[in-house]
């Protein structure tokens, strides 16, 4: 059994826990978003800030499997719901950026403080001074580039909307937003051969 825990205690796991260690296709799901969150979650060891962040999502994702795996009512859903955070967090994309990389997180201790950091910079400088957005960003292109004819025009609102989120929201604000457009990526192109997490 491959599950993002151990499997092979008796005692400790909860019945979630439990109905995951006894389905082999939806632990290796858990093992292969496991492997994801962990690998991105290393890409932002030096950025407290954006790294408590991506923590706390975490949990809230943790929160809603829970809920999804006790009330799926079709057949394969789970695996599905786990596909879909996988995807997201791996493997991990990345932007070329042209302008040199800097920390903008040193002395923010709150978004509200975050939003008026970044307020004053252009889009491509916010993106390319957080590893995060970085990835987020990598993922939209990698997504979007297959889908282009097709999506031009609304590709060109996005990016529209984008430039202003990044302007007036808090970085947990910018990444639910970019979490949406991956999702509906993702379930646009879903032809698209699976790409699992091995590392």
């Amino acid at each position: 059994m491959a599950a993002n825990f151990d499997c092979e205690i008796s005692t400790g796991l909860t019945n979630i826990e439990k109905m995951i260690c006894a389905d082999p296709k939806l632990s290796q799901a858990d093992e292969d978003m496991g492997q994801g969150y962990y690998a991105l979650l290393r890409q932002l060891s030096d950025d407290r800030f954006t790294k408590k962040m991506f923590i706390n999502d975490q949990r809230e994702w943790l929160v809603r499997r829970n809920k999804e795996l006790l009330t799926c009512p079709q057949l394969d859903c789970e695996i599905q719901f786990y596909n879909l955070r996988a995807k997201l967090l791996y493997p991990i994309a990345n932007i070329d950026c042209k302008i040199n990389e800097i920390d903008i997180n040193n002395n923010i201790v709150d978004n509200d403080n975050y939003t008026k950091t970044v307020a004053s910079k252009p889009p491509a400088e916010i993106i390319c001074s957080n590893r995060l957005l970085r990835h987020a960003e990598g993922k939209i292109l990698e997504l979007y580039t297959p889908l282009q004819k097709e999506l031009a025009e609304d590709q060109t609102e996005w990016l529209k909307l984008r430039d202003k989120k990044l302007k007036s929201c808090d970085l947990n604000c910018i990444w639910q937003f970019y979490k949406e457009r991956i999702k509906f990526l993702i379930f646009y192109n879903f032809d698209e051969p699976d790409n699992t997490v091995k590392e």
